[in-house]
C-alpha cells in the first residue's frame, strides 16, 4: 500500500508542475481512469463543436485502433471515463482564424486518476525563417510582403492573388536583412506569395515547404519584384 500511495504521489508532483495539466484522484481501488480534454484559442476562450477522437495506438486488435470520440462543448471540453491504463492519442482538425490545424497528441491515462489536460490550438505550428534576396544580384529585398498560403486549399491565380494577400493572417514585411518569419500551422504544406507593398506587384509560384511543431526552417526565396 505504501507502495501505491509512493506512485501516486510520484504522478501528482510531476504532473502539477505542468501548467498544462492536472491530476485529480479518484476512489482508491479503481482499474480505470478519466480524461478531460479542452481545447483553446490564443486567449484561452474555449473552442465549442469540435470532434475529439480518441484512439488506442498500442490495440493488439488493431494499429491505432479509435476507440471513442466526443464533441467539445460550449467550454470547448470533452471527456472520456471507463479508460484502461495506457498512453492514449487525441486527434482533431480544426480551422482557427481562417487556418486548418491537425491536433495530435498523447496522454497517459492512470488507473484511478481523472487527468485534466489543456490545449492551445496555435502551439501545433511551426516558424518558416525565410529570407528574400534579388533574382539579379542576390540582396536583400527590404520592405517586400511574403504571403504563406496553403497548397491544398488554395490555387493562385493573377484574379485570386490580391484577395489571398489582403484574407491572410500568415504574412509579414521583410527587415533590411530581407528577413521575415512566419508562424504558420505544423505540417502543412505552404507556397509563397511575394510582392511590392506601394506598387501592388505580386510573384508565386515558389516551392512548397512545409514545418514540424515548434520548429523552424530557414528558407530563401529569390525574386525578381523589386
Amino acid at each position: 500500500m505504501k507502495g501505491y500511495f509512493f506512485i501516486v504521489l510520484t504522478l501528482l508532483i510531476a504532473t502539477v508542475s505542468c501548467k498544462k495539466e492536472v491530476i485529480v484522484n479518484l476512489v482508491e481501488g479503481e482499474t480505470t481512469g478519466k480524461l478531460n480534454y479542452k481545447l483553446t484559442d490564443d486567449t484561452g476562450k474555449g473552442l465549442p463543436g469540435l470532434n475529439v477522437y480518441l484512439y488506442d495506438p498500442g490495440s493488439k486488435q488493431e494499429l491505432n485502433l479509435r476507440i471513442d470520440s466526443a464533441i467539445t462543448n460550449s467550454d470547448g471540453e470533452v471527456s472520456f471515463s471507463d479508460l484502461l491504463p495506457n498512453n492514449y492519442q487525441l486527434k482533431t482538425d480544426i480551422k482557427l482564424n481562417n487556418n486548418d490545424y491537425s491536433i495530435d497528441e498523447y496522454v497517459q491515462i492512470t488507473a484511478g486518476v481523472e487527468r485534466k489536460k489543456t490545449t492551445k490550438v496555435t502551439d501545433f505550428s511551426g516558424t518558416l525563417k525565410i529570407r528574400l534576396l534579388s533574382y539579379q544580384n542576390g540582396t536583400p529585398i527590404h520592405g517586400h510582403g511574403v504571403v504563406a498560403f496553403p497548397v491544398d486549399k488554395i490555387h493562385v491565380t493573377s484574379d485570386n492573388v490580391a484577395d489571398v494577400v489582403k484574407s491572410s493572417t500568415l504574412k509579414g514585411l521583410t527587415d533590411k536583412n530581407g528577413y521575415v518569419s512566419l508562424k504558420v500551422p505544423a505540417n502543412k504544406s505552404f507556397d509563397f506569395i511575394v510582392h511590392h507593398t506601394l506598387y501592388g506587384n505580386y510573384g508565386w509560384g515558389y516551392g512548397t515547404h512545409q514545418v514540424a511543431k515548434d520548429r523552424t526552417i530557414d528558407i530563401t526565396l529569390y525574386s525578381s519584384i523589386l
